[in-house]
């Protein structure tokens, strides 16, 4: 019995002497620094001290400790340490060169920021740390400098302020969540099971349970694009899922199927962290925000509201892209760009103290084309990587292959011309975020090198507000793109006939006047946002066109007509209206963003280390079935020294990756 109790008790007592250690290693180290107080805050260790310039002195004694701690540390001055936001903002103002052009300065509270948002901050960039440097040690404040975006959104400005308002809230959730982190273990990891709540044998609803026994941790939080229903959640009901036991949510990327019911979450009681990246984070907050509008004009009041987004974002910890984070007592977790839309990412899970380690690929795309980047907006995914035992990929297009890149933009530049020879509009639904913006670029391309006459673009829904996010994060563009923001101070989504429409009356010039135009708006598989509208008054007009240039899943508007329908029941006018469809319908798929079959395989081929367990998910029953047989037989053409395990299990289905019985497993799946 004594031996008994000893056991049950060491994770816990383990747990508790390493953070004694952590806080006694850390104050031995800094010593100098006058340490006020340490504070688990969300994943990092916070150690406020009131002497601002031992930070400017010791930056790298703080970085060699943190590599030591393989803990993310960070040193802020105590805020009774730092000068107050007015005499802040005077000295920053007398010191900056005279043509920095600073449009505002923005503090952080919680983090002990001051943000600079400057016309040219290369001025103050160029200077090195000397200004940031000088800023910190006179202020206490933390210097952090940002190029005025190209576009101004009023939604990511009402973010900024959200977070400022609720400093205070945000402080508490981060020690909170802190004191979860590196809370003492109880157990210890036992195995490692992923449940699939939504995304298994079908596109959208994306949500993944990874269960170690020690924590469970979410990997996102989606509805599906089929309807707004309890039917489009995710499998929340689930024996295996407590939103009490959850430690934390991890958001690949900021698209409705895997995020539209994050907010749901925060309704009925998580009050654990949100991890996502920076870009994911302020995209997020906008098309969460434009779901409800959307949910409130589809079937009445929203399962959810404003205040549950709000909770999210203020337990959101962004975490940029290679950054090592812990977001459970045995789960380190880092984000690796995807290349699908801006902030993107694979999802990397570090179990235990190396012992089994996932990649999530989340939605991504792979492509090696080396002469055809300057009209895309993102570099290729990664597919390096120092362990992967299991792997959970995407495999929306396992079944075939789409068009290339340049044959879908020379489609679509013919389409553009042939509508505008008969006088018709051209009408492109979009995703507000990624296609979008990949469409604007092609048809602003088209038109400064004259491929496509001087027609009026008309860009509906949240298609703006996002742009706006792509110009404030022009760094994660691919070369092209970003050198003509940072460099030539160009807006390449923006051209001499854009036209955002931002009142009824730019709506009704669109659809009303007899004159040709494009017509861009969200949603991207029309079931719902102004796409409706446009297309309720244009579809029996065979001047008229209707491009799909994204995938459309069973059950929406967009799959409806792609699928052959030319009789569509819609409601109008307070009824139900039957709509004849006699516009030209278009599909045009070379424009994915998701990774094409020959991608797919490419990847596999390309992923290093190879792992043991493939799990597919994110895909119609066939494509799953025709990519998992692809893997199967081809093994050893994808670089595989012996045949991986695949699995492709159903939602509410649960796979044991570890531990298990392989040689039973393998003598199973290939007798």
């Amino acid at each position: 019995m004594a031996s008994q109790s000893k056991a049950q008790e060491t994770p816990g007592r383990r747990g508790l002497e390493e953070r004694k250690q952590l806080i006694m290693e850390i104050y031995n180290s800094l010593r100098s620094a006058d340490i006020a107080s340490i504070e688990f805050e969300g994943p990092e260790i916070a150690v406020y001290i009131r002497n601002p310039k031992f930070i400017v002195e010791n930056e790298n004694v703080v970085k060699d400790l943190a590599r030591k701690l393989r803990k993310r540390i960070v040193v802020r001055t105590h805020p009774k340490s730092r000068k107050s936001m007015e005499y802040t903002i005077k000295f920053i103002r007398e010191n900056v060169p005279p043509d920095v052009g600073i449009v505002d300065i923005q503090f952080d509270d919680v983090l002990g920021e001051v943000r600079v948002i400057a016309e040219k901050p290369g001025k103050l960039m160029g200077r090195g740390k000397v200004f940031r440097n000088l800023v910190l040690a006179e202020t206490g404040w933390r210097l952090e400098v940002y190029r005025k975006p190209l576009l101004q959104s009023g939604l990511l400005d009402s973010v900024l302020r959200h977070l400022q308002r609720h400093a205070e809230e945000r402080r508490r959730a981060l020690r909170d969540i802190g004191e979860r982190i590196f809370r003492d273990t109880l157990i210890g990891t036992r195995h490692v099971r992923v449940v699939g709540l939504g995304s298994f044998g079908e596109v959208g609803r994306s949500a993944i349970l990874v269960d170690t026994g020690e924590s469970k941790v979410l990997l996102d939080a989606g509805l599906s694009p089929s309807g707004y229903g309890p039917d489009s959640y995710p499998y929340y009901w689930s024996p295996e899922f407590r939103v009490d036991e959850l430690d934390a949510v991890v958001i690949s990327h900021a698209h409705l199927d895997h995020v539209g019911t994050l907010p749901l979450l925060f309704k009925y009681g998580f009050r654990g962290p949100v991890y996502a990246t920076p870009p994911t984070r302020d995209i997020m907050i906008i098309v969460l925000r434009d779901l409800i509008n959307l949910m409130r004009k589809a079937q009445g009041e929203p399962p959810f509201e404003p205040r549950d987004v709000e909770k999210a974002l203020t337990r959101l910890i962004p975490v940029n892209y290679n950054t090592v984070t812990d977001v459970a007592p045995d789960i380190k977790m880092t984000f690796i760009n995807a290349g699908h839309i801006l902030g993107s990412s694979m999802v990397h899970l570090h179990i235990g103290q190396g012992l089994y380690n996932i990649l999530y690929t989340a939605d991504f795309k792979f492509y090696r084309i080396k002469n055809d980047r300057s009209t895309r907006l993102l570099p290729p995914a990664e597919y390096s990587f120092q362990r992967v035992e299991a792997l959970i990929m995407e495999a929306t297009y396992g079944s075939k292959e789409t068009q290339p890149r340049a044959e879908a933009e020379e489609e679509l530049i013919n389409l553009v011309n042939k509508v505008y020879k008969r006088g018709g509009k051209l009408l492109i639904p979009v995703m507000a975020v990624g296609r979008g913006q990949e469409i604007l670029v092609v048809l602003n391309e088209a038109l400064r090198s004259g491929k496509i006459p001087e027609i009026p673009i008309y860009v509906d829904g949240m298609v703006y507000e996002v742009t706006a996010v792509y110009t404030n994060y022009p760094e994660l563009l691919v070369k092209p793109i970003r050198d003509r923001i940072l460099k030539q101070g160009e807006n390449p989504f923006e051209g001499p006939t854009t036209v955002y429409v931002t009142d009824h009356y730019k709506r009704d010039e669109a659809m009303y006047s007899d004159k040709p135009a494009i017509i861009l708006s969200t949603s991207g598989m029309m079931n719902g946002g102004p796409i409706v509208e446009y297309f309720k008054y244009l579809a029996d007009d065979p001047r008229n066109a209707l491009a799909f240039v994204s995938y459309q899943a069973p059950g929406t508007l967009g799959r409806r007509l792609q699928s052959g329908e030319r009789e569509i029941e819609l409601e109008m006018d307070g009824g139900i209206r039957r709509i004849k469809v006699n516009m030209e319908i278009v599909s045009i798929e070379g424009f994915t963003g998701h990774s094409t079959r020959g991608e797919l395989l490419s990847f596999l081929r390309r992923l290093n280390p190879k792992p043991r367990n493939i799990v597919l998910n994110h895909g119609e029953p066939s494509a799953i079935a025709a990519l998992a047989h692809t893997v199967k037989t081809g093994w050893s053409k994808l670089g595989f020294e012996s045949p991986p395990i695949i699995e492709a299990p159903e939602n509410l289905e649960g796979v044991r990756l570890y531990p298990r019985n392989l040689k039973m497993k393998l003598a199973l799946q290939h007798s």
